[in-house]
């Protein structure tokens, strides 16, 4: 696998997903998602690696960027093993105003931003 410097951070692996080049660290806690054509917007990345993952509830968080953590399921062991791109209970910036983690069960993401949280816990 390439490695890849991101945010002035040291450099890092890039885990393949799909289509998708992922690079997601524990130290500088950020998120670049790449394709073959590039920088991949981080909505989309998110959306192909998580999009048929399952909202199943909330809980009150301790230690996490938001006061509430909206907890999703994958559909599959399939679809879990996307989780392994990113670090497990170690929180993320995944897009602005986004953040997430894993416990190798289950996709948890954070957000302080009202709406974003709506639109992540609408149709739920």
């Amino acid at each position: 696998m390439k490695l890849n410097q991101l945010n002035g951070c040291q450099e890092h692996n890039q885990f393949p997903v799909g289509d998708l080049l992922v690079s997601a660290c524990d130290k500088c806690r950020r998120v670049e998602w790449r394709s073959r054509d590039g920088e991949v917007d981080p909505s989309e990345g998110m959306a192909a690696l998580f999009g048929s993952f399952e909202l199943v509830g909330t809980l009150d968080a301790l230690g996490s960027p938001a006061p509430e953590v909206l907890v999703y399921a994958p559909p599959s062991v399939r679809k879990r093993r996307n989780l392994l791109a990113f670090p497990k209970r170690v929180w993320v910036k995944a897009a602005p105003d986004l953040w997430l983690t894993h416990d190798g069960e289950n996709l948890l993401l954070a957000t302080n931003h009202r709406l974003l949280f709506e639109n992540l816990t609408r149709g739920a």
